[in-house]
Order: C-alpha cells, then structure tokens, then sequence
C-alpha cells in the first residue's frame, strides 16, 4: 500500500503561511483607513464608494511587480525594501494619471515560504502604505514549489485609487514649447535588474560589498524605490501642468511618450543631470551602449513634469525633496523621445 500524502510532504506548508499572516495582522491593520469596512482574513477587501470631496470621481488602478530586484535582496539577506518598492512604485503611477493611492493588495510567492521574508516584505509595504495613507486591503501568498526556483521569491501588487476626472492628464493638453523637469531618481528604483545583474556580478565578477563612490554596490542596488507624491501632488490639477510620466521599464524613450499627443515628442538634453555612478558603473562593467542603458534605466531622472515653459522655474523651486532639473522641451515631431 503506497503512504499517504499530505500537502506539506508536497512541498507546500499552509500552517507556516497561516502563522506568518497571524502575526501580520496588527501590522496590516495599522494601514487601515475610514474607507476600510472589513477585516483582515475574509474573502476579499471591502472600501467603502462615498467620496464626497469629489466633485467627478474616478478610480484608477494600476498593478506591476518588482521584477529580479527579489535576487538582489537575496544576497543581501534584506527584504523589507521590496515591500516599499511595489507601494511606491505603484503611487507613481497613480500620480501619473493624477490619482492617489485608496487601497493595495499585494502577492507574495515563493517555491518555500520563509515567514522571515513575508514578514519584512509585508511590514515595508504597510509602512509605505501608512505613509501614502493608503489602506493594505488584502493579498495572496502562494507557495509552489513547482513553478518557482528555490530560494526565490516573486512580488507584485495592485493599487486603485482616486482621482478627480478634470485634474487626469489629457495627452492633447501637451503644447509646443512646454519644458520637460526631471526629478531626481536615487538608483535603479524597480527596473533593469536583470541586465544590471548579468553587468556587475557575471561580466565584471563583482560582489555586493564593492564600494560605489563609498557605497556598496548591494546597498546602491537595493535603494527603495523613491516616491514622488509629496513634491508633485500639490502640482495636480493646475492649469501650469500639462502632462507627466514615471520613468520606469523602457526609461525616458518609452515612457514620456505615453503623455505626448501624436503630433509632437519631446527633446531631453542629457547634459543637463548627471547620472548616479550606479548607471556608469553598469554601462562599464557590461559594455552597454548609451541607447541601450536610456531605453533599459532611468539613468538618474525617475519622474517626468511636462509644464508650460512659462512656469517650469516657479515649479522647480517648489519641487521639495527631491533634486530636479529643467531636462529638456516639446517640439514639433512624431510622439517620440530624441536625446541628445
């Protein structure tokens, strides 16, 4: 008679995920918010549909995950960042189209689950969270040992939110002339790790502990990912401000045209910020072209501010928080981004 089997003997421990939410809750809880009406554990988050401050709402939602960055904590044996990383990335987005965070749900998955891991990813999501006043609604945790490598875990999250329906960017708002600011990223923030990787550790052969301009290389490349909302959000919806972009997979050539109508593009002039030495570093170790390392990275610009030209000063000295610069201006072309 063959021996009985058991889900945990399969590989998969529901008691340890049980035991890690468990202990999760009060943390989770700490995110809620006045729209929450339901508990953590049910089948689904409920939020409440009453926003009176507005005068014509309309949700937003966005949803990504943090890619191999999960590799590179790792090997430092930090995971609380990751948790940061999909919130904030997630709110830019939202800002993007001129909405602010409501409430997330996050997946965490994994070939074995370590609470240890969980725990840290779940308390930087609910402290980015706290911090956005944006309420941490649900999530899954899968543990398939059969889809996942060991050893590696897999993040992601969706976030919906709010925004009113004549403060959303409208592509056609874009004029000839207006500037283009950059605001300052702090790192690789949630994309181009792959390549990043292959770069530093195979071709070059470094280690997380080689020093960057006095910083670690593993410190460089876990840097949370940085969020904009507070220097942008008091920007949203005035007349000044015609379009922006969050520079993320596909850098400042995939992403700024996403705000651009398709009669004009956007000319950026690279000599007007200088890129972390993250980004040399990379470009170094792994031979990477210029076209390539501005179509994989932010190279240092991690938001886009499109403004009427006659502003764009105004608006650079209140942009608090974050260093920023007027990188460039939209001139007659074809919904592209030409750097020079």
């Amino acid at each position: 008679m063959s021996e009985s089997l058991t889900y945990r003997g399969a590989g998969v421990d529901i008691d340890a995920a049980t035991d890690a939410l468990e202990r999760a809750k009060a943390t989770i809880r700490s995110t809620f918010t006045d729209g929450v009406v339901s508990d953590v554990g049910a089948f689904g988050g409920l939020f409440s549909g009453s926003f009176p401050t507005y005068r014509e709402p309309v949700l937003a939602a966005t949803i990504d995950g943090v890619g191999t960055k999960t590799r590179i904590a790792r090997m430092m044996g930090q995971f609380e960042g990751l948790g940061f990383d999909i919130v904030h990335h997630s709110a830019n987005d939202l800002l993007a189209m001129g909405a602010r965070g409501l409430f997330f749900l996050d997946y965490f998955a994994t070939a074995r689950l370590e609470p240890k891991c969980l725990t840290e990813v779940i308390e930087g999501a609910a402290k980015a969270c706290r911090t956005h006043g944006i309420a941490l609604l649900g999530g899954e945790t899968a543990e398939m040992p059969d889809i996942y490598v060991p050893g590696e875990i897999d993040i992601a999250g969706c976030l919906v939110g709010i925004a009113e329906k004549s403060h959303v960017p409208r592509p056609e708002q874009v004029q000839a002339g207006d500037a283009a600011i950059g605001l300052a990223s702090n790192g690789l923030h949630t994309n181009g790790y792959t390549l990043a990787r292959r770069a530093l550790f195979d071709a070059a052969g470094l280690s997380v502990d080689h020093s960057v301009d006095g910083i670690s290389l593993g410190e460089w490349l876990l840097r949370p990912h940085t969020s904009y909302f507070d220097a942008v959000w008091p920007h949203i919806g005035q007349e000044y401000l015609h379009g922006m972009a969050h520079i993320t997979g596909g850098g400042l050539y995939e992403n700024i045209p996403r705000a651009l109508p398709t009669e004009l593009r956007a000319m950026i002039d690279r000599r007007q910020w200088t890129p972390l030495p993250i980004f040399d570093l990379v470009q170094r170790s792994g031979n990477v072209p210029d076209n390539e390392m501005y179509r994989t990275f932010n190279m240092g610009v991690g938001f886009v501010l499109i403004v009427d030209r006659g502003a764009a000063q105004s608006v650079l000295d209140r942009l608090t928080g974050h260093d920023a610069w007027i990188i460039g201006e939209i001139v007659r072309g074809s919904k592209e981004v030409q750097i020079v």
